[in-house]
């Protein structure tokens, strides 16, 4: 793939040797994916598999997802705790991953204490599963508010991977990444966060949002550049999203969470094509 003075400085980058068919040794760029802990008042909350890069809106967008705060003045501090040390070739022979990085965050008093509570355990995300971990079918169920339906043109909507691909630098790098896109009901690009694992850029682009102030974002489209699954509807809807849009296809129960809740969600969105889902 690709490579630029961005992409060999960049955390979730890393240049490997690898022998092509013809027998040459070269160096390609391939997507980091490592361990980050997310702390909520000292305690272990979750470790998710991700690419390094903007964690504490990771961390702020998974809180959020899971009810465990719903504005950031709730937070009194959220910081980055890299690793003590890079992971040993020989540790990674046996298996370890290593510690990876720790993302605490401090709450405020006003976080409901019974939601923290119920959040307060150890479990592990993967990069490719944002609800593995969950140890019970009662624990996929989220309070949901209520969305506004609105009124989007299909053309507008067709064109706004586009609008998002030209900010996908560690896509063109690695060729590995899922990104996911904010953007304004009139198509206005407002960020774009790119991710190994697809739910995390989904948290990574919501947390911006609540970080910066947001409590609902009613009045927003997201744009993901892969499947929409169950996890990333149940996501967008978390935050009032009434619009999604998907270049790959959409679940069964992705659709029916969807069209439930009168979300208008889009699915191989891209120039000239797209399924609209209602």
């Amino acid at each position: 793939m690709a490579t630029s003075s961005f992409t060999q400085s960049h955390p979730g980058v890393r240049h490997v040797p690898v022998r092509k068919r013809d027998g040459t040794l070269v160096s390609d760029a391939v997507a980091v994916e490592a361990p980050l802990e997310i702390r909520v008042n000292g305690r272990a909350l979750v470790i998710t598999m991700r690419t390094p890069g903007h964690d504490e809106e990771l961390a702020a967008g998974f809180l959020f997802a899971e009810g465990v705060v719903t504005h950031a003045d709730q937070i009194v501090s959220i910081r980055t705790e890299p690793a003590s040390a890079p992971v040993a070739p020989t540790a990674l022979a046996e298996g370890k991953v290593g510690a990876g990085d720790r993302v605490m965050v401090d709450l405020r008093n006003s976080a409901d204490p019974a939601v923290i509570e119920r959040a307060q355990r150890d479990f592990r995300a993967t990069a490719a599963c944002g609800v593995c971990g969950k140890e019970r079918l009662e624990d996929l169920e989220q309070s949901l508010p209520g969305i506004t339906a609105v009124e989007v043109a299909p053309d507008l909507l067709a064109t706004l991977p586009d609008r998002m691909r030209p900010q996908q630098t560690l896509f063109d790098a690695t060729g590995g990444i899922h990104a996911a896109g904010l953007f304004t009901l009139d198509g206005d690009l407002l960020a774009v966060r790119e991710d190994i694992g697809r739910h995390n850029a989904v948290d990574k682009v919501i947390g911006r949002a609540v970080l910066d102030g947001a409590t609902s974002l009613r009045a927003h489209i997201l744009v993901v550049s892969g499947r929409a699954g169950f996890e990333l509807v149940q996501k967008a809807l978390k935050a009032a999203i009434p619009v999604m849009v998907s270049v790959g296809a959409a679940s069964s129960l992705a659709v029916e969470m969807a069209s439930a809740a009168g979300m208008t969600l889009c699915s191989f969105v891209g120039p000239g094509r797209g399924n609209l889902h209602q």
